[in-house]
Parts: C-alpha cells; structure tokens; sequence
C-alpha cells in the first residue's frame, strides 16, 4: 500500500505526523509532498496539513495518530 502525506515547510504537525507513521502497523510506504510547490495542491490543502491520502481517499488530516490511521488503513 503507498500512501500520500501532504505537508508543508515549517509545520510542527507535518512533522508529528511523520513520527506517528512510524507506529503504524502493516506494511506501507508514503510519499511526503510539499504543496508550497504545487498551486493546485496549496489551495486544496493549505488549511489542513497534514493531509494523508490513499489513492483519492483522505485517511486523516490536521493532527495524525497512528491508531487512527491504524483504524483507517483496516477498513481498506
């Protein structure tokens, strides 16, 4: 399973969310995605980083804990 971890520079959450994956069971890998370098994905997401998507699906976003991502990532 890949997933998608939108993020900005300078964001403490971004940053929260990347330690929390790291509990996250099962296997996975993420792709972390600046949207300051994107102007679509900046107006999407700009007020609700980090945003972690499965394929077009938002698994959680704003504050990331990994036993509800644990509980997202089940339901697939």
């Amino acid at each position: 399973m890949h997933l998608k971890l939108y993020t900005q520079p300078n964001c403490g959450l971004c940053e929260d969310a990347k330690r929390q994956l790291a509990f996250v069971d099962g296997s996975f890998t993420y792709e972390e995605i600046d949207i300051t370098q994107d102007d679509e994905l900046l107006m999407t997401y700009q007020l609700r980083v980090p945003v972690l998507v499965y394929q077009d699906q938002v698994i959680q976003e704003g504050h990331i804990d990994f036993i509800t991502v644990n509980d997202n990532l089940a339901q697939l």
